[in-house]
């Protein structure tokens, strides 16, 4: 079974709680912040070395996340504002989480783990490049849906990694980050042979951007 899967069949699952927050009058953004707020107590409860608390509050955010979505469509609410909104909160959720494991790798342990440490920061870069490089291909008009490990998947294996205690996360970390990193040199490949074969003047005014 696929992510495409296990995504349609928790989304059936959790469609009744999609049904009772409509009813209750709830908005997508208030689901969306309250995804983000999860995800930040579990950056807290991380840093401080309770990762299986931690694992519980992270899957009830990233629950949310998933159902911020369906309820814009549900209230007809769905909107260009509220894509950008959900994208650069997930981002900030994501962020806080490996934020809290850095903190959790130089602090919480006997032992700072520097190495553990620098991996984590590099499992961020991954993270937020990736997401960068499909958002840069769309604002060049193009699409970028490839790669080998998309958020889904990095939700998964962290989840796994903050059941299996500190030291089977060292090794989770260590594949996040050379699986992110990874998924950022196939988009920018990819995207950069689709723009080669376009022409010139489908793309006025187009040219390098620094940022």
């Amino acid at each position: 079974m696929g992510m495409a899967e296990i995504k349609q069949g928790f989304r059936a699952v959790v469609r009744p709680l999609v049904h009772a927050l409509d009813r209750l009058g709830v908005s997508p953004l208030g689901v969306t912040l309250a995804g983000l707020a999860f995800s930040a107590a579990a950056a807290v409860v991380i840093a401080g070395g309770r990762l299986r608390l931690g694992a519980l509050l992270l899957t009830l955010g990233a629950g949310l996340d998933m159902v911020d979505g369906d309820l814009a469509r549900l209230q007809g609410r769905a909107s260009k504002q509220g894509a950008f909104l959900d994208s650069n909160l997930d981002r900030l959720a994501e962020a806080f989480v490996f934020l809290g494991l850095l903190w959790f790798y130089l602090t919480a342990l006997p032992q700072p783990r520097p190495v553990t440490a620098m991996l984590t920061m590099a499992a961020v870069v991954g993270s937020l490049t990736t997401s960068y490089a499909r958002a840069r291909a769309e604002g060049l008009g193009t699409t970028c849906g490839e790669g080998l490990f998309q958020r889904p998947e990095r939700m998964v294996l962290l989840l796994v990694g903050l059941l299996l205690g500190w030291r089977g996360l060292e090794w989770i970390i260590g594949v996040l980050a050379v699986l992110s990193l990874t998924t950022t040199v196939q988009r920018i490949i990819h995207v950069s042979r689709k723009l080669a074969v376009e022409a010139p003047a489908d793309r006025p005014g187009r040219g390098r951007r620094q940022s």
